[in-house]
């Protein structure tokens, strides 16, 4: 194998250790981004090498609707951030649909995440909708907690964010091994920098792919107002939705 068959199957292996970067699966996502800044350093790569060559972008259905509700909404918006990924609303005539746009493996990844976070909130909205006011709010209010923690895996780490919600006696402990614990569980430095080049990438190539093929498009705003006691027992539950669930 020649020296440039070498760099160009480094290069492929870092480009879907990247991919996986955009894991539903907490524990996958990190295990993958720290494997591609690995190799990036051994071999003296770098972010640009892994990106001269465009990869293939793909557009796959996600739900067939008009009119979506505001949870729903929300919720393509939170995936789609959490996925390097982009939505799109296609209204033609009497079909209506919702796409979503990345590279191949982070799109399948958007799809999956959604079907289940989508039926994990329709789930919850049945299990409590004798209790709650306006149920609406309620799987707003799930929704937006989902949103928050999906962005904490990258800032300060699930299991962290998880721990600094909750107040239990364990909290004021500060023995040297509960701290070298959540030093383990929040990301490096070196993959935050990592993840923002990837969104980055994702979003040029994205907005590239849009513009070609359907021109200019518009956002709409779907903020409506939320009744406060179901939105706030709606933010409750969503803490107990399983973010770790290993998609297949």
């Amino acid at each position: 194998m020649s020296a440039a068959d070498a760099n160009a199957d480094i290069i492929a292996k870092i480009r879907k250790l990247m991919a996986l970067g955009a894991s539903p699966s907490e524990a996958e996502a990190s295990s993958a981004l720290e494997k591609a800044r690995v190799l990036l350093a051994r071999y003296g790569l770098s972010l640009a090498d892994v990106d001269a060559k465009s990869p293939e972008i793909v557009e796959n259905a996600l739900l067939d609707k008009k009119r979506l509700r505001a949870w729903e909404s929300h919720l393509i918006f939170v995936i789609a951030q959490a996925t390097f990924t982009q939505a799109l609303h296609i209204c033609t005539g009497k079909a209506s649909r919702v796409l979503i746009i990345g590279r191949e493996a982070n799109a399948v990844s958007a799809a999956e995440l959604f079907s289940y976070l989508h039926l994990a909130v329709l789930k919850l909205g049945r299990a409590h909708s004798a209790e709650v006011a306006h149920l609406e709010s309620f799987k707003l209010g799930v929704v937006h907690r989902i949103g928050e923690r999906l962005s904490m895996e990258w800032t300060e780490g699930e299991n962290d964010g998880e721990r600094r919600g909750k107040k239990t006696d364990r909290r004021a402990e500060k023995g040297a091994r509960a701290d070298n614990h959540e030093a383990d569980d929040a990301p490096s430095a070196e993959d935050k920098a990592l993840t923002i080049r990837m969104a980055e990438t994702a979003a040029r190539e994205n907005d590239a792919y849009i513009a070609e093929k359907y021109g200019k498009t518009r956002s709409r705003r779907s903020g409506r107002g939320v009744e406060p006691s179901s939105f706030a027992r709606g933010r409750a539950a969503g803490d107990g939705v399983s973010l770790n669930r290993q998609l297949k």
